[in-house]
């Protein structure tokens, strides 16, 4: 009987601390901010996990090899999130509609994530998409330190490069969501302190571990950026993520499963003795 109860101990510990695995899941969201360069959105469950924003652009919409990245402006885009503006945008009038939002009309437009630690995310929230859907393009960083770049990271960088960047996906036909969670990216589940999420552009260097899902083109893509999920990795190394201490909801099932089987068996034992 001492032997079915630490058995019974330690499964409800199991329970116990998996059901304390789905607190690692975060999320941090970007409406109804204006956003300077010492704006610190943090996550919605853990305070410690912090991430700040800056915007991008590249002054040539396909590089062919002499686009390089400059700095942008984030527009506060009200509950759609946020936007980008860039000079010589398609009408000449940075922030008009509707390239005020993160585009790859005349320069291609992303959004610099600096998390406090090493992330991995795992879906990306748009308020507001052009034409029912969009087309992004994920990286992070996986050099050492923080990104290359003057005076802030990437600044100067050749877009077609990416040198110490890796493109983790193209992601095709996102629509607008912001209920968490969102448009799935990066299935594999990679990692980094730093991240970029552009409008779609097929003149980026893709490696052999880059996702492409659905159907995606140079044409149209505007998006407003409203929020992003993910967790935490266990390495705080740039490029590296541990396995998730997410428990998926299956293993919680089977988790309490056995922890009711032990329950009967005692039950039984006790109704045949």
């Amino acid at each position: 009987m001492k032997f079915q109860g630490s058995r019974l101990a330690a499964l409800s510990a199991l329970v116990f601390g998996l059901g304390i695995g789905t607190n690692a899941h975060a999320v941090w969201t970007f409406a109804n901010t204006t956003v300077t360069s010492s704006t610190v959105f943090t996550d919605t469950v853990d305070s410690s996990l912090t991430v700040k924003l800056s915007a991008v652009y590249a002054n040539n919409t396909t590089f062919a090899g002499n686009g390089t990245w400059a700095a942008a402006t984030l527009t506060n885009q009200g509950s759609s999130g946020q936007g980008v503006c860039s000079t010589g945008d398609s009408s000449g009038t940075p922030c008009d509609s509707p390239d005020h939002a993160v585009d790859n009309n005349v320069n291609t437009e992303g959004v610099l994530l600096n998390f406090s630690r090493s992330i991995s995310i795992s879906s990306i929230g748009m308020g507001w998409v052009n034409s029912s859907n969009t087309d992004i393009s994920l990286f992070r960083w996986t050099g050492s330190g923080n990104p290359t770049g003057s005076p802030t990271a990437l600044i100067g960088q050749d877009a077609n490069s990416m040198t110490g960047w890796e493109l983790v996906g193209n992601y095709g036909d996102i629509n607008a969501d912001n209920q968490a969670p969102y448009s799935s990216v990066n299935s594999t589940g990679k990692g980094s302190s730093w991240w970029l999420v552009s409008a779609y552009n097929s003149g980026y260097s893709q490696s052999t571990g880059t996702e492409n899902r659905g159907s995606v083109n140079n044409g149209g893509d505007y998006f407003k950026l409203f929020a992003v999920a993910g967790s935490k990795c266990t390495s705080t190394a740039n490029g590296q993520c541990g396995p998730h201490q997410t428990p998926e909801p299956g293993s919680l099932a089977l988790a309490g499963l056995a922890l009711f089987g032990v329950f009967y068996s005692r039950r039984r034992n006790k109704a045949l003795s």
